[in-house]
This record gives C-alpha cells, structure tokens and sequence, in this order.
C-alpha cells in the first residue's frame, strides 16, 4: 500500500502516515492555505490503513484492512454502463463499516478501473460529503486490487487475459464452485452469475447447473474481453502502450477530512 497528501508524490505508506501537518506538506511539494493549515487527514487516513475488521455479507465474514476491504468492494462493485456486474451486499457494508470507524466529518472514496476510463469501473464512497465551503484536507491511499495486470504481446490477448483476472476476482473459482453445489447458496451463486452474463450478453446457463465455476468464468470473460479489446485497440497505438496504462492492480483509496 502507498499513500500520498493530495495529488503529490507517492511516499510510502510506513513512513507517510508518521508524517503530518507542514512537514507532509513539504515533502510533498503542496501548498497550504493558512485556513486549511490546522485540518489533517492523516490521522483518518492511518485508520483507513491499520484499523482491521470483520464485515458481515452473503452469510459469512470477510476480515481485513478497512484499506483492504475498500479495494475489495471497489472491484466487487464494478459496474457497466452504470449496472453492476454482480449483486452484492458487500460494497454497502464496507461503506457502513468505514464511515462508524471513521466518525464525522471524514469523507472516504475507493475507485478503480482496469485502464482509464474503461467501460468497466469500480467507485465506492463512505460518510458524508464534505460541504462545499469546507477546508477539505486529503490523504489518498494506493491498495492492491487483487488483480494481476497481464502483459500479452497483441491487443486480443491483452484483453482476454485482463478479462479472465477481473472475471476470476469477482468469482473466484474454487470458492464460486463450492457455492454453487452448497444447497444454501447455490440459489445465490447462480443468480449473481445471471446477472453478470445478462450484462455481457453471454449464456451461462449449462456451466451453472453443472457447478462448473471454470466455464462459467470463460464464458464471462469472453464478454468481457470484447468490451476491453476495441477500446484497448482505439486508444492505445500498440499493446505494450495498452499493456503499460493499465491500472487494474491498484484501487485508489482517497480519505478526506475537514473542520466545522
């Protein structure tokens, strides 16, 4: 994880999150204003980073970073064309459970995409918008994804391979499989794999009734990959230029915080 004061350098997270007030400031060559002097971020911010949690959904609990959920629900969240990919509960609990470990006054934002402005992205937001009036301070923090980028040598495979890592991460094989056979979340499981193929416009219907994760996720990523090649091929003049814009291991984390 890195964290950075505003849209300065990215310093390292152990070190950064020690730093606060004009020494961060220095560093990281932004300017205060003297009404913004006295409002910090990074104390919010280091919860964001260090505070661990249980977050209840879909029947279990998930434990991590706050960090590390709000990654997590940022990809889990994607959506196309303002639509989900797959129903969840899991963004609105970590969005519930950053903004009671964070308190008032403190506005936090995940965001991730694949490359930028991708057809698909994810965003999540926790707390309450800081009023427009406000002397707003900001830390933002840089989480893994839990996605691998590839680095395929044309611009179909870039797709395909950047596909089967998002598709893989959003269902998972071994653990997607399991609830599918599980008479207590098969319904559950098989629904979520709907909704995602009816908004790639892809069949999944045989591989889910066969519990067949491995499929199922084939079938997705197919979709998906023809939403990722022609819009890798039109902005991008070669796949090492595609392959070297990705952003879809990292999910920015921005904690925002402000006085009365």
């Amino acid at each position: 994880m890195r964290v950075a004061r505003g849209v300065s350098t990215v310093i390292d997270v152990a070190v950064c999150l020690l730093l606060v007030g004009a020494a961060l400031a220095t560093l990281s060559g932004i300017p205060q204003s003297p009404a913004a002097a006295g409002v910090d971020a990074d104390a919010a911010a280091r919860t964001v980073a260090t505070t661990t949690t249980g977050v209840p959904v879909d029947g279990r609990t998930r434990h991590g970073t706050l960090a590390t959920h709000l990654a997590g629900a940022a990809v889990a969240g994607a959506t196309l064309e303002d639509r989900r990919l797959v129903e969840t509960a899991y963004p609105g609990a970590v969005a519930d459970a950053t903004a009671a470990a964070t308190g008032d006054r403190v506005f936090v934002t995940a965001d991730w995409e694949p490359y930028p402005d991708a057809a698909v992205s994810g965003h999540l937001a926790a707390g309450r918008r800081p009023p427009e009036s406000a002397d707003v301070a900001a830390t933002t923090l840089v989480v893994d994804s839990g996605v691998d980028a590839p680095t395929a040598p044309t611009f179909d495979a870039l797709a395909r391979e950047l596909a089967a890592a998002v598709v893989d991460r959003l269902f998972p094989p071994r653990r997607t499989r399991a609830a599918l056979v599980d008479p207590r979340t098969s319904a559950r499981a098989a629904a979520r794999y709907r909704t995602a193929a009816a908004r790639l416009g892809v069949d999944v219907d045989r591989p889910v009734a066969d519990a067949d994760a491995v499929a199922a996720n084939e079938a997705l990523a197919a979709g998906l990959a023809a939403r990722f090649e022609p819009e890798l091929r039109d902005r991008y003049r070669t796949p090492e230029a595609a392959a070297a814009a990705l952003t879809v291991e990292e999910v920015e984390v921005v904690v925002r915080r402000w006085e009365r």
